[in-house]
């Protein structure tokens, strides 16, 4: 999942460090790191998001994605993926092409770089 600033900006506010759940790309840009197959912050015990009120605005705006070919789709793989409806589909499409401009920007002027 990739991170904007305001992303990580709020998880550090939380308590957590930069480079325990931030893992930069190749390509530079920030996503959220991995622990084994899981986000950092899946709770194994709980079975969900232990930052789901505060997750970033990637996870929120999932099980829409966006194809390799730059096209909004829905994830398949999401067991949720039936439940999106036409105009959720459509809002969050916008609101995902809105954040990877945002991030692009981001990476771009500042870097945003893990520390």
């Amino acid at each position: 999942m990739e991170l904007c600033k305001a992303d990580i900006a709020r998880l550090e506010r939380r308590g957590y460090e930069r480079a325990d759940f931030v893992h930069r790309g190749a390509d530079g840009i920030p996503r959220l790191r991995n622990t084994g197959e899981y986000c950092f912050f899946y709770d194994h015990e709980k079975k969900r998001c232990r930052e789901y009120s505060r997750r970033p605005l990637g996870c929120v705006i999932y099980p829409v994605n966006m194809s390799v070919d730059g096209e909004v789709v829905v994830d398949e793989l999401c067991p949720e993926a039936s439940s999106i409806g036409r105009d959720e589909f459509d809002g969050k499409g916008r609101r995902l092409r809105k954040l990877l401009d945002t991030i692009a920007l981001e990476v771009k002027t500042h870097g945003l770089r893990a520390k």
